[in-house]
């Protein structure tokens, strides 16, 4: 039924985007196996993306050479599709931080030109747009000399030397209102309301009346052990805001119950979020919201 509507709707479509988050793996073959899985799907769907959005936990672990080699296989993949790539960073993306290493994936993409991430690994957001819609990414950051790094919520290593306050959180959300664009905020992470929601997220509410969705990652749909009773919500809204926000994760399946991605798609009139499982070949929901 999906793909009789999308039929239906294709003269009406002005973009599409990839969302994918967590393919989050410390061995290189099962995370080999799960890209290959939905890379397979993906070829097979012939859907063309403007771009892809990587909501973070690409990579997971401290071993310096798998995560080489994931964050490899990963980079041949997206420079093969040829489709240009928004990345955030998520808590296991800084996992190498712990023993005086950057994030090895981060520092892969800000190589790319094309693709798009922080300007410098302490920010933490960065702005892009799809058509008449601006993105705000927020992202996971750490300091240059590793003495901090921010992820999961909270400050980790010198605290005292973390150069941000609520005010700088509250100067994003005032551009974002000023703005008067519809915005997408995008993370690896939740709002209150969400899936395993982040303190830290906390920081950016109330959401401005122009905040359209929200679409994150994190919380491995299927994963009772770390999600809970809230395993297999995909769809939630922000608390005490109108703003829906969509659960991507995760690209794997060994923690998540399928390797699974969702596709945004705007047409004229309405906004449409399509999630795939990649293992089955199959659209099992979808959400759609008026741009009116």
């Amino acid at each position: 039924m999906t793909d009789e509507v999308r039929k239906a709707l294709e003269g009406r479509l002005l973009h599409r985007v990839w969302l994918i988050s967590d393919l989050q793996q410390w061995l290189p073959e099962k995370a080999r196996r799960s890209l290959y899985t939905a890379l397979e799907d993906f070829y097979e769907l012939n859907l063309k993306c403007d771009k892809i959005w990587y909501l973070g936990d690409s990579v997971e672990g401290r071993s310096i050479p798998y995560l080489e080699e994931m964050t490899k296989m990963q980079e041949d993949a997206f420079v093969k599709l040829g489709i240009p790539l928004c990345y955030v960073c998520g808590n296991h993306d800084m996992d190498p931080l712990r023993d005086g290493n950057g994030a090895i994936f981060y520092e892969m993409v800000k190589s790319h030109k094309e693709w798009k991430t922080t300007a410098t690994n302490e920010d933490f957001y960065f702005r892009d747009t799809l058509g008449d819609f601006d993105v705000v990414f927020i992202s996971d950051h750490y300091a240059s000399d590793f003495s901090w790094w921010a992820c999961h919520g909270r400050v980790y290593g010198d605290e005292g030397k973390y150069p941000y306050g609520i005010e700088d959180f509250e100067a994003l959300r005032k551009s974002i209102a000023e703005s008067g664009k519809r915005t997408i905020t995008v993370s690896h992470y939740s709002y209150p309301g969400g899936n395993r929601e982040s303190r830290f997220m906390q920081s950016f509410l109330p959401l401005p009346e122009n905040v359209f969705m929200h679409i994150y990652g994190h919380a491995h749909i299927g994963d009772t052990a770390w999600a809970g009773k809230d395993a297999n919500r995909k769809i939630s809204w922000v608390d005490g805001c109108d703003v829906p926000q969509l659960d991507i994760a995760s690209l794997e399946r060994d923690r998540g119950s399928a390797v699974r991605s969702a596709f945004l798609e705007i047409y004229d009139g309405c906004a449409v979020v399509s999630f795939r499982d990649h293992d089955k070949k199959r659209w099992t929901e979808s959400f759609a919201k008026s741009i009116y």
